[in-house]
């Protein structure tokens, strides 16, 4: 009779890929909080909020150039590695049709999670629900040869890279058009329907970057009074924000780092199965290449004092940084797993990566109640510095809790749900609860 579909053993899991987990969700957390606590626009612009001189200018141009965008590379990663290590236990065991049937149920209700987060928890920059649609779709390519998984990751990416480009020449015709006409506009001429549209549209484009009245005011309006008004007066934009680009985030962002990840779990590098001077050559050649990019993309920003304009230009060669940041940092931190360096920093990592959703979930509920009106109301109250001081905080939090809670515990609490409601029976909490019980639909004899 062949094993049942159940979660994975504790004893079955990869300490590696639960440590990169963690310092995934801390890094996440660690790019996303000022779009938590200040004017979204702070994200990418210092002179939004937050501080634009000292030590939270520093700060800012420090993420900027070492972890934009690679904490979700390295999620990403370790989601499509995720996807072939389930699909190949379950397979050996149910084989692939009852397989297939487990991963379409745990990526549906990981989309309803996603729903909730974006729609009641309020994070608009949740990603649950655009991994869950990659999930659909990657399932199929898990039995890919690796270096196939490669190629297409990285083309994807460089097909990315020629969009940006296209979208930057998009944008300076844009700025080139609003800037002819308001000379038109100077020297006392009236200007025509297709002119006051031209300054309007760079006008609209410049927003991303730079506050204005409108955006100042909507994010104001989100962050006081009620719970309910912040539910209503956030779904339109989060909508927006989770429709509108998404082909683009699945196709040329979230999925080739999947895929990529995908190949690495089977060619032993995020497992730590390789020689630690491999490690060592990871982090050297992707710090060699992604540093002097990113430090070539900021030099950009700062040009123009990170208007639009200078930021879709600086993207033109985002995803070659990101990339080779991402391989940079993937090598650092296997290296110092491999050599057996700071084991309880490692522990506490691991430990909140093996609760990774829970610790997610948990981030966007502190960061509610901290930055909304119906919690303490610290929205726009604190510099960038305070804010990174913030996540540290919840950072250390989150792993003991995490160490003290997997002590007693199988799963964290939204892990337990997540396995019970996919494999459709009530999983064991408690270690030593017992095995997990028979599903009967993967149970046949």
């Amino acid at each position: 009779m062949p094993e049942i579909a159940a979660p994975v053993a504790k004893g079955d899991r990869i300490d590696s890929l639960d440590t990169l987990r963690g310092i995934a969700v801390f890094g996440i957390l660690l790019m996303n909080i000022s779009a938590f606590g200040l004017l979204w626009q702070a994200y990418g612009n210092p002179y939004a909020a937050g501080g634009s001189t000292g030590l939270d200018l520093k700060l800012f141009e420090i993420m900027n150039v070492g972890f934009e965008g690679t904490m979700r590379g390295i999620f990403s990663m370790l989601f499509g590695a995720g996807i072939v290590l389930m699909a190949g236990r379950l397979e050996k065991s149910v084989g692939g049709l009852s397989a297939a049937d487990v991963h379409l149920r745990r990526m549906s209700w990981l989309m309803l999670f996603g729903v909730i987060h974006w729609a009641l928890l309020l994070w608009t920059g949740e990603i649950l629900f655009a991994y869950s649609l990659c999930g659909f779709v990657l399932f199929s390519f898990r039995n890919m040869i690796p270096r196939y998984q490669l190629a297409i990751g990285v083309a994807a990416l460089l097909v990315a890279g020629i969009m940006n480009n296209n979208k930057y020449e998009d944008v300076r015709d844009a700025y080139a058009a609003a800037a002819t006409a308001e000379a038109t506009q100077a020297a006392g001429t009236e200007l025509t329907d297709e002119q006051h549209a031209a300054i309007a549209h760079r006008d609209e484009l410049a927003a991303h970057q730079l506050p204005n009245e409108d955006t100042t005011v909507m994010m104001e309006g989100w962050h006081s009074g009620s719970y309910l008004n912040a539910v209503r007066s956030q779904f339109d934009f989060s909508y927006d924000f989770q429709w509108t680009g998404l082909p683009y985030w699945l196709f040329f962002d979230m999925m080739p780092f999947m895929l990529i990840g995908m190949a690495l779990l089977k060619l032993g590098v995020l497992s730590a199965s390789l020689p630690a001077r491999s490690y060592a050559l990871m982090l050297v050649v992707g710090y060699a290449i992604g540093i002097p990019l990113g430090l070539y993309e900021l030099g950009i920003l700062q040009s123009g004092q990170y208007s639009t304009l200078v930021a879709e230009e600086a993207n033109r060669t985002y995803q070659i940084s990101r990339l080779a940041m991402v391989v940079g940092h993937i090598g650092l931190v296997l290296l110092v797993v491999k050599l057996g360096w700071l084991r309880w920093l490692q522990r506490g990592f691991a430990a909140a990566g093996q609760m990774a959703l829970t610790n997610y979930i948990g981030q966007t509920l502190i960061c509610t109640m901290l930055f909304y009106g119906f919690g303490f109301g610290l929205y726009g109250e604190l510099t960038r510095s305070q804010l990174y001081l913030v996540v540290l905080t919840i950072a250390v939090v989150e792993m003991f809790i995490s160490v003290l809670w997997l002590r007693s515990f199988r799963f964290g609490p939204l892990e337990w749900l997540w396995r019970s409601l996919t494999y459709w029976q009530r999983q064991p909490m408690r270690i030593g609860g017992g095995a997990p019980p028979r599903a009967p639909e993967l149970a046949a004899a």
